[in-house]
């Protein structure tokens, strides 16, 4: 078995693997295959090695000028220094999105699509600084404030169920599933519905409403009430009665000062707080709040013996060691500390499991997320030996898929043969895999528009504007108090008022039509002057409060960039339309391309709606963890050869058709197709073919020969 693993490791030395960690894993690898009596599968040629780098690191395929830079290069090392160059890219920042949006279920389809947005770039931001994987947890554990202060709030406000969210939060970062245990003991692992809610009790104190970040707070109390000295503020109301009983010439001085300062009726009040409401309509779901102590109790239904229904229960980690507090944390920076720590014993195989998968196509544990004490590797000593580099890597995402893709084994042609369940692959290769949805966009977006990565971490100035505005909005309210609130609520109290009664006269006059079966144009023009008074009394408010420059900003409300809708194309009859030449018709496709084609699908909202390219080639809906489809349907043929894709690259603007109109001879844009979607040119066998093709069809063949190579499955897999 030694001399099997010694004669693999020279041999992967010589040929791709530079790396001695590398090696490590090609030599671990091979004690598997020696002990199987298996082999390798042949090395991989440099024009199956360019096309799977560029969509495994950036999720698209070279262009055509990429490949042929890297098979006409004569470095030894040219693979290693593709490797490097491209998880140094914006490409890889693209696609690495992709993938962690799938596994923490980002999405812009919410309430809070501010703070989703924000969410977002600040994912972006952190897969392209390379943030080490065990800051990155804890920071999204322990984050807090406004989506103004950090994009990460979007983790908690995903989810409005605290406990769901634990379940989620376990499933991603331990591997565990645990979520059977909410509402009873584990049907098939140890974890009882108490250890439930012990862990959730870490995170509990979680305040997604934004609790006293964007919380303005005014006395239930009309103004003509007392108001006690500052130093006496923290009383009991006992206290507070007993003061006023004592002092009664303090009591009188400071009703005498509240009637000069002009007193406000309860029915006053009432309105100023519906003011206030309608002002602070742009702040939710845009801030969260950690309470601490607030901690979860037993539903009333808890069944078992070990706590009573209704019992609250204290925070208690699952396994390893406690998760206590130390001097000056709260509890969920303590459990950050716990759940990202080295120590953990499911924390780093996890992740380093699920980049294994990334690379490789199949974990070394599947499913991913399922663990348990009894959960035993595919190859143990090659998990354990990940687990242990991913640590000496300092949980550098980067550096440890360098080594990944940096091994023999890996530069292997891949495995066409289906590992069904239950059974054990021994990675003799990396396994054929199908392209993601996002993949096959971002590979149709390249042979379109060439190579758009560039974009891909452009900043959303509109949104951090919007930002700060909320910024210094709630920044305004907490320096005025409810004082100065009420105050300037009051310039407009006889106005809402007014604006109420007319109200109250519309509803009537609109309930008073619908019952005589109105016309819906009128009961609509109803509804617009009632929804106008009610923005015109709140906008006055929101002056009053910050001034009219910034108030107009909030007033505009936060518009995200839309993308460019389909040209609208003109109505015609029928009879029209048989009439138009082919010429005709295919000019008039493609005055009606999706002008979306020049954006990464990293760059688009997220997830696409039903019925976008990316949800008809199985881009997760994100309602689960990686909840992406890499099964073909029949949707999916028709898209690429009926839909705007095909008509994307057909363009006479497009790179593919600049680039055709420049190849000169037939055989010769028949070979750069080849070149543009397989990176490589057609075999002697496949030109005779295309040769028959080209004299059959005429000018028809490029069109027939792109169709059958967008549909095919050299295309669609990653070879």
């Amino acid at each position: 078995m030694k001399t099997f693993a010694l004669l693999f490791l020279a041999a992967s030395l010589s040929h791709g693997a530079a790396l001695p960690e590398a090696a490590k894993i090609d030599s671990l690898l091979a004690d598997g295959w020696q002990k199987q009596n298996l082999q390798p599968n042949p090395a991989a040629p440099d024009e199956v090695i360019v096309r799977r780098l560029y969509l495994d690191i950036a999720g698209r395929i070279p262009t055509v000028e990429e490949t042929r830079e890297f098979l006409a290069s004569p470095a030894p090392d040219k693979r290693a220094r593709l490797i490097d160059k491209l998880l140094a890219s914006d490409g890889y920042t693209s696609h690495l999105f992709n993938f962690w949006a799938d596994v923490l279920r980002l999405t812009d389809n919410t309430k809070g699509r501010i703070t989703a947005e924000a969410y977002e770039e600040w994912l972006k931001k952190e897969l392209k600084a390379n943030t080490p994987y065990d800051q990155f947890v804890k920071k999204l554990l322990t984050t807090d404030g406004g989506a103004w202060d950090s994009g990460s709030i979007g983790f908690y406000q995903r989810d409005e169920n605290k406990l769901d969210h634990l379940a989620y939060t376990v499933q991603v970062f331990l591997g565990t599933s645990i979520v059977c245990a909410q509402c009873h003991n584990h049907p098939f692992d140890k974890w009882s519905q108490k250890d439930y809610y012990g862990m959730a009790a870490f995170t509990y104190g979680m305040d997604i409403r934004g609790g006293d970040v964007t919380n303005i707070k005014l006395s239930k109390r009309p103004m003509t009430k007392p108001q006690l000295p500052e130093q006496l503020a923290n009383l009991s109301g006992k206290e507070r009665r007993q003061y006023m009983k004592d002092h009664p010439e303090e009591v009188a001085r400071l009703r005498k000062e509240a009637a000069a300062a002009g007193k406000v009726s309860n029915e006053e009040m009432n309105q100023v707080r519906k003011a206030l409401g309608d002002v602070m309509r742009p702040l939710r779901y845009t801030a969260i709040n950690w309470q601490e102590g607030k901690l979860p109790k037993l539903p009333a239904d808890y069944a078992y013996d070990d706590a009573k229904p209704g019992q609250t229960i204290e925070a208690r980690a699952m396994f390893g060691h406690e998760a206590k507090p130390k001097e000056g944390q709260t509890t969920v920076q303590a459990f950050a500390d716990w759940m990202a720590s080295p120590e953990n014993p499911r924390f780093t195989t996890v992740i380093a499991n699920r980049m294994w998968k990334h690379v490789f196509g199949l974990g070394l544990i599947e499913p991913l997320d399922e663990m348990t004490d009894s959960t035993v590797a595919s190859n143990p000593a090659l998990m354990d030996y990940l687990t242990q580099l991913m640590i000496e890597k300092k949980y550098s995402i980067k550096s440890f898929l360098r080594v990944l893709y940096n091994t023999d084994t890996y530069q292997r042609m891949a495995s066409t043969q289906e590992v069904a369940l239950g059974e054990t692959y021994h990675f003799t290769g990396p396994t054929l895999r199908r392209m993601s949805a996002e993949q096959v966009w971002d590979s149709l977006i390249t042979l379109s528009q060439g190579n758009v990565d560039s974009a891909v971490d452009e900043e959303n100035q509109r949104l951090h504007q919007y930002l700060d505005d909320l910024n210094l909005f709630i920044g305004t309210m907490k320096d005025k108090g409810p004082e100065g609130i009420i105050a300037a609520a009051k310039e407009g109290i006889a106005r809402r008022q007014e604006n109420d009664r007319q109200l109250t006269l519309m509803r009537e006059k609109m309930a008073a039509e619908k019952g005589g079966n109105a016309d819906p144009a009128s009961a609509k023009a109803l509804a617009n002057a009632a929804n106008k008074l009610r923005r015109e009394a709140s906008n006055d408010l929101l002056t009053n409060l910050i001034g009219e420059e910034r108030a107009e900003a909030l007033i505009r409300g936060y518009r995200p960039n839309q993308q460019i809708k389909k040209t609208a194309r003109p109505v015609m009859k029928r009879s029209e339309m048989r009439n138009m030449t082919k010429e005709q018709r295919k000019e008039m496709a493609r005055s009606s391309v999706d002008r979306t084609m020049v954006a990464r699908a990293s760059e688009l909202p997220s997830p696409a709606k039903p019925g976008h390219f990316l949800r008809t080639f199985g881009q997760s809906d994100r309602e689960v963890i990686d909840n992406a489809s890499e099964a073909a349907s029949v949707p999916q043929a028709l898209t690429l050869l009926n839909g705007p894709v095909v008509q994307s690259l057909s363009n006479p603007g497009s790179q593919l058709s600049q680039q055709l109109a420049q190849a000169g001879s037939p055989d010769q844009k028949a070979s750069l197709l080849y070149e543009a979607l397989l990176s490589r040119r057609p075999t002697q066998d496949e030109r005779i073919v295309l040769t028959g093709v080209i004299q059959e069809r005429g000018d028809n063949a490029l069109e027939d020969i792109t169709h059958a190579l967008l549909t095919g499955s050299q295309f669609l897999f990653i070879q």
